[in-house]
């Protein structure tokens, strides 16, 4: 059976797991591990930085979960290395200080990357702001009208400082009503207006195209849309038209205009009516009925003016004599009805009337051709009823066709230049499409970020595109079973419990002009709830502090009328904890250097002690031997307890 000395040293022998345990945490090996893995990853981080941006180093690195628990690791280690050496005694009083310091730093500096605020106000001279702009994240406001009683909801979410992969989204959640998930995110993205095929078959028709020069290089692609009087764009001196018809007799008007020669000085007007069409001489008919049929319409030609512009009440005169700008008053007469329908017809824009105004269709087209209006160098297309494109290109005096085109299609047109039709829509609808940009190596700044939202109210689901901080594009209103909601995308905003009206901006420039040497805004801090209406200035070396809050003068916009300041605003709920802890460090680091250079004096001095008692007991050993050891080893041994 084991003695109790036997089991007192076995216990002495094998420590506790958790005293194990402790000593690793508390081991040098471990810290230096950590401080060389720290060492590098900040240094992974600088470089981060200067390639994409400071936005990218925080979200890859410091506000990113490993890095913070890399640094609760190494507070743990510093916590356990104070720990393994209690009890505490006086000459550990400045490693136990300088160890408690480095762990309130630590806790000072997680605690403002947790709630830490940095965002920005930007206030127009003469407005008052209280918002603060949080520009690394996000924020969709859906408000519904104010007649429904409900406050906006705000889904609140950080994008990251590159694009979603496809297939990644975000699901918001609901709130008033209002669910709300992301399918997309582009960073920095920019716009592009382009023409889709109009699923509805409302849209009129939409073509591409490109020049190609004399020398086989492409010029830049353009979209050629036509509304309801056609479309037209203008390369050089080259202009290149768009019109579409409901009568199929119009491709013969446009194909086989007539010429010039055959022309009297006052032109040919067109008539297309129930699938054929007529020509008139306009000297001959002016003023007199013309009948289409024996009981179809009736046009009478009121009017010839060779240089219209438009006059009072919706009525055109002419300019002079000279042939600038063609145009016929017609008067049309339906059966059925007393009064006449008023039409124009220009030479200019054949297909220009007044459809509109009246609020329907005429069941006549009038095509007005003038020898005055030369063929324009460019191409001309028309899209028949059956979705069929035709072409035709300046020839000389008039016009030569090009027959029906497609998809890929060539086109020859004056001076060796060439049409290259890249795409051709029947239906075609105008939208705006968001592009992912890629920002150059070292190049922080680009375009706003861009979402696509699929907002889901009333049972029913739409997805849009928002761009960021956009007038045009970061607002619209959705029509939902319950009403009209409006979804707007910007910064998260935080409100302030006080406000800041800027009364003036003012700025001094740089000897000569060459820069601006500072700027300062004069505001005025309205706290309600402190009872506070003061007037301050805030310049680019003083800033504002008010409660927990500090304004810093960083910028300013350049408005039409008038300036508009940016203020930094930053609040760091751990700043009282880092200056601590440096200080607890400073203090620390003060005690360890001089109670080391207290300690080495001591042994010192035991050192030369017993140095000279080895001399005593050499020189005298006789009367060492009378008087005996053991005060000497009790004063050896007094020493060293005493340097211990």
């Amino acid at each position: 059976m084991p003695s109790l000395a036997d089991r007192e040293r076995s216990s002495r022998a094998e420590p506790h797991p958790l005293v194990v345990v402790l000593r690793w945490l508390a081991s040098l090996r471990l810290a230096v591990v950590l401080i060389v893995v720290l060492a590098a990853v900040l240094a992974w981080a600088t470089l981060l930085e200067s390639a994409h941006g400071r936005e990218y180093a925080q979200w890859h690195v410091y506000k990113n979960t490993w890095f913070l628990a890399l640094l609760a690791l190494l507070g743990v280690n510093i916590l356990a290395a104070a720990l393994v050496r209690w009890p505490w005694t006086k000459t550990r009083s400045g490693f136990v200080m300088t160890h408690a310091g480095l762990l309130v730093l630590l806790v000072g500096s997680i605690q403002t990357f947790m709630a830490g605020i940095d965002g920005q106000m930007i206030i127009e001279e003469g407005q008052t702001a209280n918002m603060i702009l949080l520009t690394e994240r996000s924020q969709l406001t859906a408000m519904w009208p104010q007649e429904r009683g409900l406050p906006p909801a705000a889904f609140l979410f950080n994008g990251g400082p590159v694009d979603w992969p496809d297939g990644t989204t975000l699901d918001m959640g609901e709130l008033g009503g209002v669910h709300v998930k992301i399918l997309r995110f582009l960073r920095h993205a920019r716009t592009e207006e382009v023409w889709l095929e109009d699923k509805t078959g409302n849209g009129g028709p939409a073509l591409k195209f490109a020049l190609v020069g004399p020398g086989g290089g492409a010029a830049e692609e353009n979209w050629l849309a036509s509304g309801p009087f056609g479309g037209e764009v203008t390369i050089g001196p080259a202009t290149f038209e768009l019109h579409r018809t409901a009568d199929a007799s119009l491709l013969d008007d446009f194909t086989n205009p007539p010429h010039p020669k055959d022309m009297d000085e006052k032109g040919v007007l067109s008539l297309h009516y129930d699938g054929k069409m007529q020509r008139f001489p306009v000297s001959e008919h002016l003023g007199k009925e013309i009948a289409l049929a024996e009981k179809g319409p009736r046009i009478e030609i009121v009017e010839y003016l060779p240089a219209a512009r438009p006059g009072e009440g919706g009525k055109f005169t002419s300019q002079g004599n000279d042939p600038r700008n063609p145009m016929l008053e017609i008067q049309l007469h339906l059966p059925g009805s007393e009064q006449p329908v008023r039409q124009i017809a220009f030479a200019r824009h054949p297909l220009l009337n007044l459809d509109s105004v009246h609020g329907k269709a005429s069941p006549v087209t009038f095509w007005y051709h003038h020898p005055a209006v030369k063929p324009q160098a460019g191409t001309q297309f028309l899209q028949t009823p059956d979705g069929k494109l035709y072409a035709r290109s300046a020839g000389g005096e008039t016009y030569e066709s090009r027959g029906e085109v497609k998809s890929g299609d060539t086109i020859a047109t004056t001076a060796g230049f060439q049409v290259k039709l890249i795409d051709y829509l029947t239906h075609a609808a105008q939208e705006t499409v968001f592009r992912p940009v890629t920002l150059a190596r070292g190049e922080s700044s680009g375009p706003e970020a861009a979402v696509l939202v699929e907002i889901t109210a009333g049972g029913k689901s739409q997805q849009v595109w928002l761009k960021r901080n956009d007038d045009n594009l970061g607002f619209r209103v959705l029509e939902s079973p319950e009403g009209s909601l409006a979804i707007a995308y910007s910064y998260e905003r935080v409100p302030l419990d006080f406000s800041l009206k800027l009364h003036d901006f003012q700025r001094s420039s740089n000897p000569g002009g060459m820069g601006d040497a500072s700027f300062a805004s004069s505001v005025q801090l309205i706290d309600k709830a402190q009872k506070t209406d003061a007037k301050r200035m805030i310049t680019m070396n003083e800033p504002l502090v008010h409660g927990k809050y500090t304004f810093y003068q960083s910028g300013f916009h350049e408005l039409p009328d008038k300036d508009a300041t940016v203020l930094t605003v930053a609040y760091d709920p751990g700043r009282f904890l880092k200056y601590l802890g440096s200080l607890m460090i400073c203090v620390g680091v003060f005690f360890m250097f001089y109670t080391k250079a207290n300690l080495t004096r001591k042994l010192w001095n035991a050192a030369i002690g017993r140095w000279t008692n080895r001399q005593s007991k050499i020189s005298s050993p006789k009367e060492s031997r009378r008087r005996g050891m053991a005060p000497t080893d009790r004063a050896e041994e007094n020493t060293c307890v005493h340097a211990e």
